[in-house]
């Protein structure tokens, strides 16, 4: 069967046609075959996050960015993003939402917490205050400042070392010369206890000698004493003994 050129043309065109649905579906897939909620967000930064932009709950894709309003009040210019959500991915009040990537450099998506667990779950059209997604290229300036510091820094010491480098070698060198003269002292003093090692030896001999006589005479004393308590006239006796000795010379 012959197809002529109008048919290939049509069936060209419905492939198309069902190619751009089957985009259009698994984008808005959430929507379509899914019932959910809105909650909106209010950041003063969205870092890129466009329509149709994941939304993750604890790390969990739950839903899309479905708009993207800029509000401008008294309190400054915000930009609010309108989420769509599944039921399923319940907020409670305290719920937190983020900027981030996939990845390091990858697509950028909203990131909920589920908020405190005694706090009641978040309502149709709810607001969160969004927290400010760090500025990357800040981060990077910031860095090169420090680091620009840290060289400044490093050519100080280096300039302060140079400068100061014959002042440090003489302090190390009387260093070395102070820890050699007290090895020096060190060794003579070691000497001099090794040549009187044998005098000392003798010293503490006799003062070991020393100590027993005391100890004994200690003793004789104790012992003279205790007899005289208990023979009182000894006293008298030898005193009478002595006096008759004087008489008879």
């Amino acid at each position: 069967m012959k197809i002529n050129n109008e048919t290939k043309i049509g069936m060209m065109i419905t492939g198309i046609v069902i190619v751009l649905a089957t985009l259009t579906i698994r984008t808005e897939n959430f929507k379509v075959t899914k019932d959910g909620y809105r909650v909106r967000v209010h950041f003063q930064d969205i870092d890129g996050v466009n329509l149709n932009s994941p939304v993750m709950f604890n790390g969990f894709e739950v839903g899309i960015v479905e708009d993207v309003v800029i509000r401008d009040d008294n309190d400054g210019t915000k930009m609010e993003l309108v989420l769509w959500l599944e039921n399923k991915a319940k907020l409670r009040k305290g719920s937190k939402a983020f900027v981030k990537n996939l990845g390091f450099m990858g697509e950028k998506y909203v990131g909920l917490t589920s908020g405190d667990n005694d706090k009641p779950y978040l309502e149709e059209n709810s607001l969160i205050i969004g927290q400010s997604p760090a500025d990357f290229g800040q981060l990077v300036s910031d860095g090169q400042v420090i680091a620009s510091q840290l060289k400044e820094i490093s050519q100080n010491i280096n300039e302060r070392l140079n400068i100061n480098k014959e002042h440090i070698d003489s302090v190390l060198l009387n260093a070395d010369l102070t820890l050699k003269n007290m090895s020096s002292v060190t060794d003579r003093i070691d000497k001099k206890i090794r040549s009187n090692e044998d005098n000392i030896n003798n010293i503490a001999e006799n003062l070991n000698k020393t100590s027993a006589n005391l100890s004994l005479m200690t003793s004789n004393l104790e012992e003279l004493t205790f007899d005289l308590k208990l023979h009182p006239w000894k006293i008298l006796h030898r005193t009478k003994e002595k006096s008759e000795e004087k008489i008879e010379d």
